[in-house]
């Protein structure tokens, strides 16, 4: 027997389901899934004792395997700190096993350690420290603009409710909103309460909107590896953050192909026999960031001139614009993969197209802060920026 194979029948696998504030867990010891045996169970225990059960009942050297969840990078962190292994499953995969007849935190536990060891999951990329709170600040930006966007369409959903329109070129941000729209017509003390809560609600949220926008830009400009994603078109700050807090680092794709998988761009493909062929998207990872990448594809199809955007044109008129858009996002992706492999060609002078992107950036962040940073002005800030946007592409 090879010592591949000992290795193999000693495999010790711990099965984690874990909760907000509990967590179940099992010990399979085996060959394989099939020839696996239940060594122990602890069921349902306060995630405080997490450290403490996972040093008394494993071993170092133990894999311990959990569904990707809402806080499944927080608990691998705490496992690894007790000198373990995390494992971390994507979920749809391991959702698609197990009992119809019978779902119990202790059933899980077991079920997750089986696929593991059964290698029908694939194991999820840990963000690193940079990621997560790259995905932290999309993620409270992401929430402000649904806020925003959500209590906008209250104040007008209601004015329609009582027969009347949107003022023409009124906008709900100014200062005297609330004044202009009590001056339309008499209300009812009720209703001038109405139009002021969901005026204040609407500015408040906008309010933390621009906040983290801001935030944003000065996060893309302070990283080289992301300002330099903007000088692809469609791709401006926010595309940009987001792009590189899910990426991570790009060589953990292999290929173009692999990163547009990722973020479900490429088709499906089911064959059976001679019939079948390519389907519609996977529709896989994060719907918010290919959502991003599809309003970038659109920005070009509008704003475009080269090649690229003649070949999508094209493509609109012989296909419809709904398939030369994704076609596009997902040569925008390939481009991206390139671009941070270091593949492109250096620039060497700042397009205008570039030049307003990055002024439009830097007035986002605005002078204050600028100012706070050490730099003189926005003016040398915006130089410097441009200058190693030359460097470092």
């Amino acid at each position: 027997m090879t010592d591949a194979m000992q290795g193999r029948r000693q495999r010790r696998v711990v099965g984690l389901d874990v909760h907000p504030y509990m967590f179940s867990m099992a010990l399979l010891a085996g060959e394989d899934a099939l020839n696996s045996k239940i060594e122990w169970v602890v069921d349902k225990q306060p995630l405080d004792r997490l450290e403490e059960l996972v040093s008394k009942k494993t071993e170092p050297g133990d894999v311990i395997a959990m569904e990707a969840g809402g806080n499944s990078f927080v608990v691998s962190q705490r496992i690894a700190a007790c000198g373990r292994e995390p494992i971390v499953l994507e979920s749809q995969s391991v959702g698609k096993v197990g009992k119809t007849y019978c779902a119990t935190d202790k059933v899980d536990a077991v079920k997750i350690a089986k696929v593991y060891m059964s290698g029908l999951a694939h194991a999820v990329w840990k963000p690193d420290a940079k990621s997560s709170a790259r995905r932290d600040l999309f993620f409270v930006y992401r929430n402000a603009v649904c806020d925003a966007v959500r209590c906008r369409n209250r104040v007008w959903a209601w004015f329609n409710s009582n027969g009347l329109r949107q003022p023409k070129d009124f906008r709900l941000s100014e200062a005297g909103a609330a004044k202009k729209l009590l001056a339309i017509k008499d209300w009812t003390p009720m209703q001038k309460a109405i139009i002021e809560s969901n005026i204040a609600a609407f500015q408040e949220a906008d309010k933390r909107r621009s906040a983290f926008n801001a935030m944003i830009a000065e996060e893309v400009t302070s990283d080289a590896e992301m300002l330099k994603l903007t000088r692809l078109l469609g791709i401006k700050h926010i595309v940009a953050l987001a792009l590189m807090a899910f990426i991570g680092t790009i060589h953990r794709f292999g290929t173009p192909r692999k990163l547009t998988a990722y973020f479900g761009l490429m088709p499906n493909v089911c064959t059976s026999g001679i019939g079948g062929g390519n389907g519609s998207l996977a529709h896989c990872g994060r719907s918010d960031v290919r959502s991003l990448l599809i309003q970038a594809a659109q920005s070009i199809m509008r704003y475009g001139t080269g090649t690229t955007h003649k070949w999508a044109v094209a493509l609109k008129m012989r296909k419809g614009a709904s398939l030369a858009i994704t076609a596009l996002a997902r040569k925008l992706v390939v481009s991206v993969w390139y671009l941070l492999m270091g593949c492109f060609t250096p620039m060497t002078e700042i397009s205008k197209t570039v030049a307003i992107k990055i002024h439009k950036i830097v007035t986002l962040i605005g002078s204050k802060r600028i100012k706070a940073l050490g730099y003189k002005s926005p003016l040398t800030f915006r130089k410097e920026k441009l200058a190693l946007l030359l460097s470092t592409t």
